[in-house]
């Protein structure tokens, strides 16, 4: 879905039962690191944290919503997850990397060190894998930098009647976003109502989010907030986000108000299955055009308003006919859209409307977030991309993996 491990010829090389964490160790200043190999999952690495470090509780920041994600492949594509806003992407919390290469020699890479390309370019060497979606290296062991879990979790989905209050609310979160001394807003999330619909009608089946109350019809929009900090810290931002919300027509009463890591865990269950409802939704259309595959967007606008950028790619997809889900990561413009098509001519529009949407943002905005280039994608987004990351991966492939044994035609295209 992501990064697109699956190789168009040659073999699987399957790391996951490389899942073990060596070691770990706390640090003076209250952080705490670990070695672990790259198949052990999100969900395997915070159980081994929590029974390892119980004393000391810490935790790793980066926070894609799909728990089964390995670490191997979170750093391959250096994802952030919805926490973004306060942690930032997973290269932050990273300190060292073994990396065997095509070669067969072995490696153990840390921050400081550098290389120098055959154009002159000097980058972090840490860099030539973290994000490069498996083109130079095979990642075979991680240091992770944990840091002290936060005293208290709390998390607020505001509910709207209409679109234009929604896009407002984070308008006015992006002009001032509450903020104090000892706690923080750590994510803001957007779901449509296309989105939830897709949530509602699989909801029975999910497990973890089965008992939500279900969302009204009447509903446009949803977003999510996420305080971590201490309790006193998190009131006063709360108060604050509640008056901004209902000055933006959502109702108070309505809102769903959670604490404490279990029921956070729900709220983040219930963001994933925006994105697992959309591709299972793809996943049926596949099942009679073999054809039709995952369209979505992983794009961010710059310097424009929230508002704006939600109303034109609605306006955008109903001239195309097309129907989609919207949500992501609303302070940052970066949404992922999923189109919707159910056969070959909205499947071929769908690909249009992403190719003109990447040539819009390329001049304003970055057409390749999180999820990486992979090999599909970059069909799509053609010249789009930016050229002077292609050449970066280019210089890269040529130093590292010359023979493209590696994740052939991922970014760039094996002939290159």
């Amino acid at each position: 879905m992501t990064g697109a491990a699956v190789p168009e010829e040659g073999h699987i090389l399957n790391l996951s039962h490389m899942n073990k964490v060596k070691d770990g160790e706390v640090h003076s200043d209250g952080t705490a690191s670990v070695t672990v190999e790259p198949g052990i999952t999100l969900m395997d690495l915070k159980k081994e944290i929590d029974s390892m470090f119980r004393k000391t509780p810490v935790f790793w920041p980066p926070d894609p919503t799909e728990t089964s994600a390995t670490v191997g492949g979170v750093a391959a594509e250096n994802a952030e997850g919805i926490c973004r806003i306060l942690y930032g992407p997973a290269r932050d919390y990273i300190e060292k990397i073994r990396v065997l290469y095509p070669d067969g020699t072995v490696q153990e890479i840390g921050w400081g060190e550098k290389i120098v390309l055959a154009s002159g370019k000097e980058m972090e060497k840490m860099d030539t894998v973290l994000g490069k979606e498996g083109i130079t290296g095979i990642i075979t062991e991680l240091t992770l930098k944990l840091l002290p879990k936060p005293e208290s979790l709390w998390g607020i989905a505001f509910f709207f009647r209409d679109t234009g209050e929604a896009g407002q609310f984070v308008d006015s979160l992006k002009e001032e976003l509450p903020s104090c001394e000892t706690a923080a807003v750590a994510a803001v999330e957007y779901i449509d109502r296309k989105t939830m619909d897709l949530i509602e009608e699989r909801k029975p089946s999910m497990s973890k989010i089965k008992e939500l109350p279900d969302i009204e019809q009447e509903i446009t929009d949803m977003v999510y907030l996420e305080i971590q900090g201490q309790e006193e810290g998190i009131e006063e931002i709360a108060e604050c986000l509640m008056e901004k919300a209902a000055e933006c027509g959502s109702d108070p009463d309505e809102a769903w108000a959670v604490s404490g890591e279990a029921e956070i865990e729900k709220m983040h269950a219930f963001r994933h299955a925006a994105a697992e409802t959309a591709n299972l939704f793809i996943e049926g259309v596949r099942r009679t055009n073999k054809e039709i595959t995952k369209l979505g967007t992983d794009m961010a606008v710059a310097d424009a308003g929230f508002s704006e950028i939600l109303k034109k790619s609605r306006e955008d997809i109903a001239k195309s006919g097309l129907s989609a889900c919207i949500f992501g990561h609303a302070m940052e413009n970066h949404l992922h859209i999923n189109l919707l098509p159910e056969n070959k001519e909205e499947y071929e529009e769908g690909i249009r409307l992403l190719s003109r949407w990447a040539k819009e943002t390329s001049t304003h905005g970055k057409v390749i977030g999180e999820h990486g280039i992979g090999k599909l994608k970059k069909k799509i987004l053609g010249d789009a991309v930016p050229g002077d990351y292609l050449e970066v991966c280019r210089e890269l492939k040529q130093q590292y993996d010359s023979v493209y044994r590696l994740n052939p035609g991922n970014i760039i295209e094996t002939e290159e």
